[in-house]
């Protein structure tokens, strides 16, 4: 059993089981509130009596189902006139199922790229990051651009091979997970990151016999594929964007390490983090990553904008009295 050990000795982190209802992928609807089956049948005149019933159905999540919400059941399941209504109704559109997955992901997945294309049309607070949407791949381009432009050394920027076969291939027809480079492993595990897709980086790039150091806000020794999903799950819970940015990489590719520095900053939610570094010891022969040590704090912060904007300066003339 994988666990994470703590200062009083060990928690266990107990894996879902592969063949449950909620295994990624199958959700037993029926175990839900009654709006989820509303949403998954589109059924617009029983979403309005729920919701008019107890309103805060509108953003619940169903354990049961992976933590979607009733959005994402309609979205799912291709019921755009469900989706278009409760979004009307003010539906959140950001939150994130158990996967750490937004509504994007599981409704591409299902091809339901009309109803994709009306959600992003539609929720400019929405950051699109899946490269199968225009939006997201233009995204993707852009943080790949902003992140090779951080790092310093030639040899440790990140290989557009690697952004290619993900814009071009994800994320079903990948190459093979074995026997790549440091440097590909590695830069997969962070553009995968950036997409949002956790469980495809933790099935390519971690090793099951992972072992992680994990500190900062967090204080955490972790094991294995559930160690690795329960660092995900608490980094979510206090960052809730993918909106990283990698200040500078170091990568070693003979003796397999990796050290990472990366910021965040979220004016939305007056979130950053500015002491982020991860390091990663790689075996390039198996593709995964067998050590990882984590170190962040989040701060909250007030954001100010300028406040002496709209007066003179040194060499400035006050916009008024251009006027004058």
């Amino acid at each position: 059993m994988s666990f994470t050990s703590k200062q009083k000795g060990p928690t266990a982190v107990i894996a879902k089981d592969a063949n449950s209802k909620t295994a990624q992928g199958k959700y037993a609807i029926g175990e839900c509130d009654p709006i989820f089956a509303a949403a998954k049948a589109g059924h617009s005149k029983e979403i309005e009596r729920l919701l008019s019933e107890k309103p805060e159905r509108l953003n619940m999540t169903c354990a049961a189902c992976d933590g979607i919400t009733p959005i994402m059941t309609a979205a799912i399941w291709n019921q755009l006139a469900a989706v278009e209504l409760l979004s009307t109704k003010g539906a959140d559109v950001t939150i994130r199922d158990v996967n750490s997955y937004t509504i994007l992901k599981p409704t591409l997945d299902k091809g339901n790229k009309d109803v994709a294309d009306w959600i992003v049309e539609n929720h400019p607070e929405l950051i699109v990051t899946d490269p199968r949407l225009p939006k997201g791949e233009d995204w993707l381009k852009a943080q790949f651009a902003i992140m090779a432009n951080n790092i310093e050394d030639e040899a440790s920027k990140p290989p557009e091979e690697v952004l290619k076969y993900l814009i071009d291939k994800y994320p079903d027809s990948l190459p093979s997970d074995t026997g790549r480079t440091v440097s590909e492993v590695y830069w997969e595990h962070i553009l995968l990151r950036y997409i949002g897709d956790i469980p495809l980086d933790i099935e390519r790039n971690y090793s099951t016999d992972l072992k992680m150091a994990f500190v900062g806000t967090f204080d955490r020794i972790l094991y294995k594929h559930e160690g690795i999903k329960e660092s995900a799950r608490l980094l979510n819970s206090v960052l809730p964007t993918t909106q990283y940015n990698i200040i500078g990489t170091h990568v070693v590719p003979k003796q397999g390490w990796v050290t990472e520095r990366w910021e965040y900053h979220d004016k939305v939610n007056n979130l950053q983090v500015l002491d982020g570094i991860d390091s990663f010891l790689i075996d390039a022969n198996a593709g995964k990553i067998e050590v990882m040590l984590i170190n962040y704090n989040v701060y909250e912060m007030k954001w100010l904008d300028d406040p002496e904007k709209g007066k003179p300066g040194p060499g400035k003339i006050c916009p008024e009295e251009s006027k004058r």
